[in-house]
C-alpha cells in the first residue's frame, strides 16, 4: 500500500462552489429586458411571472494563466451554463403551496488546480468536472407568519452555510467555501455541483436574528472519501441523480445577528457542523475515525460610505477543528474589503482579499516519514476588479498569488511546487 502522504497529501482534491446559479425564493414581478440578453422573449416572460414560473439562464466563462510557480507555466479555460426554474406554487394552483425549484448546469473545460497547481482549494469557484448535471431540486414552504420556513430536496448547503457576503465577490473558491471542508468532508462538502439530500429551517426570531439548520447525507454520490483516480468523485454521478446514503449524516448549525450601528450594516454569524461518518486518519490510511466536527464565525460589516454609490466593505472569518488527527485542514482563516462605486462608477467592485489553511501536524508527522516536505500553512492572495460592460453582461479581471502551495509539496516528478502567480478573467451573461 502506497503511504498516506503520497497518495492523499500530494494530490489535492477540492470543490467547486456556485456555477452561476443562485436560488432565490422571490419571484419578481416582470422581467426587466435591459438587464437580459434575451429579453422578454417577445412576453413570454411576464406571462409565466403572472403564472408563477421564473426562468434563469445564465452562462460563465473564465480564462486563466499561471505563467510563474506552480509545477509547470499553464493556460486554461474554465466554463460554466445554468438553467434554474422557480415556481410558486401557491400562485400557479391557488392553493396554499410553496415554492419549487429545480436547476442544471452543463460544465466545460479542464480542471487545473489539482495540477499543475497542487493547492488546498481551486484557484476559481465554478471549476469542475466537465459534465451536464442536475444540480437543486426542491420544496420550500414558510409557516408562522413567515417567520419559520423549511426546504427540504437536493441541496447546496453552501447558499445558508458558512458564507459571506463580501466574500463571495472574489473568485478564488475559498472566499466562497471555505478550505477546511473542501478539504475535510466527503465530496468536498454539500456545495455545487455536488449538491446533496438534505432539509433546512430557517426561523427569524426578529429583523436581528435568524437561526438555521440542516440535516444531511454526507456523501451523495457514495464514493470512498480517498479516491485517487477522481479526485473529485464528481464522476462517480456525472449526470446528479445519485442519492445516496451509506456513511452518514451531516448537520449544520448557524445563527445570524444583523446590526446597523451609525448607518453603517453588519452581519454576525457563528456556527459550525458534526459528520456522524468515518474519516481516515492523516498519517496512517489503515486507521478510520468515527465522526468529524468544526465551528467557525464570520463578519460582514460596511466601514464607511462615501457620497451616494461608494461603499467601503469587509469581511472576515474564521474555521477551527480540535480533530487534528483525522482532519487535513485544522485551521483556516480569510479576510477582504470591497469597494463598491471606485472613481464614481455604479456597479464596479474592487477588491482585495487574503487568506490561509494550516495543514493537520499528524499529516506533517506522515510527510516526514515518507521522505517528503512536510505540510504546513498556505497562503493565498487576491486583487480582483468587477466592471458591469451592460446591464447583462459582467467582465472582473483577476490576479492570484499562493504561497507555499498546500503548504509545501512535491508534484508528481517529485519536484517543488514553487509560489504561484496567476491571472484571470471571468465573464457572466445573463440571458
Amino acid at each position: 500500500m502506497k503511504t498516506f502522504s503520497f497518495a492523499y497529501a500530494q494530490p489535492v482534491p477540492v470543490s467547486v462552489l456556485s456555477a452561476g446559479v443562485t436560488p432565490q425564493q422571490n419571484i419578481p414581478d416582470h422581467i426587466d429586458p435591459r438587464t437580459h440578453l434575451s429579453g422578454n422573449w417577445g412576453g413570454i416572460r411576464n406571462w409565466l411571472l403572472a403564472q408563477g414560473i421564473d426562468i434563469r439562464i445564465s452562462d460563465t466563462n473564465e480564462f486563466w494563466s499561471n505563467p510563474v510557480g506552480g509545477a509547470q507555466a499553464s493556460s486554461n479555460y474554465i466554463g460554466s451554463a445554468a438553467v434554474e426554474m422557480v415556481t410558486d406554487l401557491h400562485t400557479l394552483t391557488g392553493l396554499p403551496l410553496g415554492t419549487f425549484d429545480i436547476s442544471a448546469m452543463e460544465i466545460r473545460g479542464r480542471p487545473f488546480s489539482n495540477t499543475p497547481l497542487y493547492v488546498f482549494n481551486q484557484t476559481s469557484n465554478i471549476e469542475a468536472d466537465d459534465n451536464g448535471r442536475l444540480y437543486e431540486l426542491w420544496y420550500s414552504q414558510k409557516f408562522m407568519g413567515e417567520r419559520l420556513a423549511f426546504r427540504i430536496g437536493k441541496l447546496d448547503l453552501g447558499h445558508d452555510f458558512m458564507v459571506s457576503s463580501v466574500g463571495l465577490n472574489f473568485l478564488n473558491a475559498s472566499f466562497s467555501w471555505p478550505i477546511m471542508p473542501d478539504n475535510d468532508l466527503y465530496d468536498q462538502g454539500p456545495v455545487s455541483p455536488v449538491a446533496t439530500p438534505a432539509i433546512r429551517l430557517r426561523y427569524t426570531l426578529s429583523p436581528h436574528w435568524n437561526f438555521l439548520f440542516a440535516a444531511a447525507d454526507d456523501n451523495p454520490v457514495g464514493g470512498p472519501f480517498i479516491n485517487a483516480k477522481d479526485p473529485w468523485n464528481q464522476n462517480r454521478d456525472p449526470g446528479g441523480t445519485r442519492f445516496s446514503f451509506r456513511t452518514g449524516a451531516l448537520f449544520f448549525g448557524e445563527v445570524q445577528y444583523r446590526r446597523t450601528l451609525y448607518g453603517r450594516q453588519g452581519t454576525y454569524k457563528l456556527g459550525g457542523y458534526f459528520d456522524t461518518g468515518r474519516f481516515p486518519d492523516q498519517s496512517d490510511l489503515r486507521k478510520n475515525h468515527k465522526t468529524n466536527w468544526a465551528v467557525y464565525a464570520i463578519a460582514d460589516q460596511t466601514l464607511q460610505h462615501f457620497g451616494r454609490i461608494t461603499e467601503l466593505d469587509a469581511f472576515i472569518r474564521g474555521n477551527w477543528t480540535a480533530d487534528t488527527d483525522r482532519n487535513q485542514i485544522v485551521y483556516a482563516a480569510d479576510a477582504g474589503l470591497s469597494l463598491k462605486g471606485p472613481f464614481g462608477r455604479a456597479g464596479d467592485m474592487a477588491g482585495f482579499g487574503a487568506g490561509l489553511g494550516a495543514a493537520s501536524p499528524y499529516l506533517a508527522q506522515a510527510d516526514r516519514r515518507s521522505g517528503l516536505p512536510m505540510q504546513g500553512t498556505e497562503y493565498h492572495l487576491e486583487l480582483t476588479y468587477q466592471i458591469p460592460i451592460t446591464p447583462w453582461f459582467m467582465l472582473q479581471p483577476d490576479i492570484q498569488g499562493i504561497i507555499s502551495p498546500s503548504g509545501g509539496v512535491l508534484d508528481n516528478k517529485g519536484q517543488h511546487v514553487h509560489d504561484e502567480a496567476i491571472f484571470g478573467l471571468h465573464s457572466s451573461v445573463t440571458f
